[in-house]
């Protein structure tokens, strides 16, 4: 059997057991011969417990048996993942990824959006991160004709619609600054190392902006946005930023909170909503949302 399928049957078997909290062999076996990787064939115990294995190894999860009211398997550590946003995206793309590859009959019927651009360069980045070796990158910004070459420490890797970013510092900035993996023209792994600093926290970093845009001179604060139906489900449901909160529901309307830095992507996310919001704190903000609305309405005169 390919190394690949095995590895798809490891994401099953991991994400079945996750997702019920506690299943027994047999419930687990009834699922199993109902996928196409199985063939119609039972999981062997003996095959189950190598998978297991291979699956502490892997990702770190450990799958103890409860023996008390039943033998049902559960995910023993499963704070692992709730602890850890990447092996849980991890976790999730793969599962999601299998799921549609057992429904091949009906690719035609489940579309996906793609990233268009810039994952070539994911692999040399993710190696330089995890040897705290430096890139030399060259980079040309939307509206330039031209590249520029800059040797840059690389410290962390976001996606942000549709967008791979590469968050990295270098010798002329006091702060990381973020690129847009579609702007690479060329890029070098060098032999340089640098110190990836104790400290840093890439989480925290990012706290208070939405997007990726990073921008010092916009301090965080409390803003307050009035959102009309049907907007307002959706933000209750997908909430834009962590700090978000309810702070008033009306039956025609609804307030929500929250503390951030109105950077140029939370201010383009707010607009592509249309007569759905309306900015009420702060001030200088709301004038600045009437400032860029004006122009969007001479563009139709």
């Amino acid at each position: 059997m390919k190394a690949s399928e095995i590895f798809k049957q490891y994401i099953w078997l991991t994400d079945t057991i996750y997702r019920s909290g506690g299943i027994s062999l047999q419930e687990l076996n009834e699922r199993w011969v109902r996928t196409e990787m199985s063939g119609g064939v039972p999981m062997t115990r003996m095959t189950f417990n190598r998978h297991k294995m291979a699956i502490e190894e892997i990702f770190g999860l450990c799958i103890e048996c409860q023996r008390k009211g039943g033998y049902y398997y559960y995910i023993e550590n499963e704070e692992v993942l709730k602890n850890n946003n990447l092996q849980d995206w991890l976790l999730d793309s793969l599962s999601i990824s299998n799921m549609l590859m057992e429904s091949g009959s009906l690719k035609d019927r489940i579309m996906l959006e793609n990233i268009p651009a810039g994952k070539e360069y994911l692999q040399p980045i993710i190696n330089a991160m995890k040897q705290d070796y430096k890139l030399m990158m060259t980079y040309r910004k939307f509206g330039q004709t031209t590249g520029y070459t800059i040797t840059v420490e690389p410290y962390a890797i976001k996606v942000f619609k549709q967008r791979w970013y590469l968050l990295a510092k270098d010798n002329k900035r006091e702060t990381p600054t973020i690129y847009a993996l579609d702007r690479i023209l060329a890029l070098e792994e060098t032999e340089e190392s640098f110190v990836y600093p104790s400290d840093f926290d890439t989480e925290l970093f990012f706290k208070d902006y939405y997007g990726v845009l990073c921008s010092t001179k916009d301090k965080a604060q409390k803003i307050v946005i009035r959102t009309y139906p049907p907007f307002t489900n959706y933000l209750r449901t997908l909430p834009l930023h962590h700090s978000q909160k309810e702070v008033k529901t009306t039956p025609d309307y609804a307030d929500f909170e929250f503390h951030l830095r109105p950077t140029f992507d939370f201010r383009q996310e707010l607009l592509s909503q249309c007569n759905e919001v309306e900015v009420l704190k702060p001030a200088k903000l709301r004038e600045e949302m009437k400032e860029m609305i004006g122009k969007m309405l001479e563009r139709y005169r």
